[in-house]
């Protein structure tokens, strides 16, 4: 059976596209914030696609050659884990693309030509649908187009509350294939560790002192810990089956119908850690100080 997965930021994404590749399974990601395009990986036939709207309001696409079968997961995830300037010079030159760019690099056409709005987009999605797994499904029911949690404005959780849904889908279609997969939303019992990977790479620090960085962190975090019961109640207004699932203790091979795993269960954790190097002592003391004032 096909998937959908509903999570938040750190909610366990990376682990799942990941999961996805090392088992020969298609996967279609649906970019959360900024301009809306999508990236489909697609073992099954060795490609990496990308489609987008452009500004005239055609809808275009890109295809790479990809090599999944190739690929080192666990080794590649120790690489990124043990980054330093050496080894990222030496990725540079790496032939494996998984290396060389973590499948993040997009072609310089959909930069240049992409619409941030689209309109048309929903017109394709039978391409995201025919994927075994989908990354922020919400988006394929219209469920996109809101503000980041520490701005100004409609918020992803009010959005998915209240059924306010800016982007334009045909949404009967979309309801009608959700029904057709199993919808998995995924949540975090172990919420220190949920805590001190938000304060490692839920945002840039860049000009913010301390405090500021810490109100930001915390703000993300309390919207994130909102989700899966915002997800249920999107879910339960379309009548589309789905069951929550735990990044502790889930079980991801009878979950999401795979053989093979990493070699332990947070294998990704820090692999997008922003805070540099120099503050990370501080981080035990804002996780303890925000459970403190968030228990």
């Amino acid at each position: 059976m096909k998937h959908s997965y509903y999570s938040t930021d750190r909610g366990g994404r990376l682990h799942y596209r990941c999961l996805a590749w090392m088992n020969g399974k298609s996967v279609a990601m649906l970019k959360g914030y900024g301009p809306l395009y999508v990236m489909v990986w697609n073992p099954k036939n060795n490609t990496q696609s990308w489609y987008w709207e452009d500004k005239e309001g055609s809808i275009r696409s890109s295809t790479m050659h990809r090599r999944y079968d190739d690929v080192d997961y666990n080794a590649t995830i120790n690489d990124y884990l043990n980054l330093d300037m050496n080894k990222a010079i030496e990725r540079k030159s790496s032939t494996n693309w998984l290396e060389y760019d973590y499948s993040r690099k997009r072609p310089d056409e959909l930069t240049d030509t992409i619409v941030y709005h689209p309109n048309n987009l929903y017109k394709v999605f039978d391409k995201f649908f025919e994927c075994d797994f989908l990354l922020h499904p919400e988006v394929l029911m219209g469920y996109w187009g809101y503000v980041k949690d520490n701005k100004e404005g409609m918020h992803y959780v009010e959005g998915l509350e209240k059924g306010i849904r800016p982007l334009c889908v045909d949404l009967e279609y979309s309801i009608e294939q959700m029904k057709q997969r199993k919808n998995v939303v995924a949540y975090k019992e172990d919420i220190r560790h949920w805590t001190r990977a938000w304060f490692l790479g839920g945002g840039q620090i860049v000009d913010l002192d301390h405090e500021e960085y810490y109100q930001l962190i915390s703000c993300r975090l309390n919207a994130a810990r909102k989700y899966h019961d915002a997800y249920n109640i999107m879910l339960d207004r379309h009548n589309i089956p789905h069951e929550s699932w735990s990044l502790d203790n889930g079980d991801y091979r009878k979950t999401f119908d795979v053989e093979k795993d990493f070699d332990s269960r947070y294998k990704t954790e820090g692999i997008d850690t922003l805070l540099p190097h120099r503050l990370l002592d501080q981080v035990d003391s804002w996780v303890d100080r925000y459970l403190k004032e968030y228990p």
